[in-house]
């Protein structure tokens, strides 16, 4: 039978709190990649929308000032290099567009797997409710469900040694497994979505390694 190359969209998102019925997304950055190929990036910041609640100890996390989501005709509009803040509708038009690139909407067969890091609990319901804001209802009809959560694959991987964590989170997950974490890029979705992905690809060489290794098993051994 033949079989198509696997679309995966790698993303991260930030955003101003972490209740997506209240809160929004202030930066969204991934990767599409068709099979083992890397087709491309983007990296996009978003203003809020108006009914958004905007919590500081986000903007702490984020190092965003309230200021930067202004417009840029306001007097006290701050502008930040590297970091351009687009309307809401805007984004969402773009990402569309490039969601529909490489896949077919109306085509039941034809999604992208959806991979973050703990992006069951938190990038996929902030990203689907950022598509609802907009009007637009059919978010499922891009991706399949559930979503491939990075975060839920190393827990199986550590399982041994999960004791020996502070916590799960990315940076320390990234650390523990032997990439390099460089702290004063953190919580920028840009760089956060490449240790995603550095962990998404070290996890496969690992499934792959060990599923070698596994002994075989028959249902129906585990009561006798």
């Amino acid at each position: 039978m033949q079989t198509t190359e696997q679309k995966l969209l790698f993303i991260d998102v930030e955003t101003t709190g972490v209740n997506p019925e209240r809160n929004g997304v202030t930066q969204v950055s991934g990767c599409v990649q068709i099979g083992d190929d890397v087709r491309e990036t983007f990296d996009y910041f978003v203003r809020p929308f108006l009914q958004d609640e905007i919590e500081d100890a986000a903007l702490e996390v984020t190092g965003i000032n309230r200021r930067q989501f202004l417009q840029p005709d306001h007097p006290d509009f701050l502008a930040v290099p590297g970091q351009h803040f687009e309307g809401p509708r805007e984004i969402y038009l773009r990402l569309a567009e490039m969601l529909g690139r490489y896949v077919d909407q109306y085509k039941k067969s034809d999604k992208f797997q959806f991979v973050g890091y703990n992006a069951h609990s938190f990038d996929m319901p902030f990203l689907r409710r950022f598509w609802e804001k907009n009007g637009d209802r059919y978010f499922g009809s891009w991706f399949w469900y559930p979503c491939l959560d990075v975060m839920l694959v190393w827990a199986q991987i550590l399982q041994p040694v999960r004791a020996e964590l502070a916590n799960f989170k990315l940076a320390t997950v990234a650390r523990h497994s032997g990439i390099n974490v460089d702290e004063s890029r953190l919580h920028d979705s840009q760089y956060d979505i490449e240790l995603t992905r550095e962990l998404w690809l070290e996890a496969r060489r690992i499934i792959n390694r060990s599923s070698d290794e596994q002994k075989a098993w028959t249902q129906g051994e585990l009561f006798g």
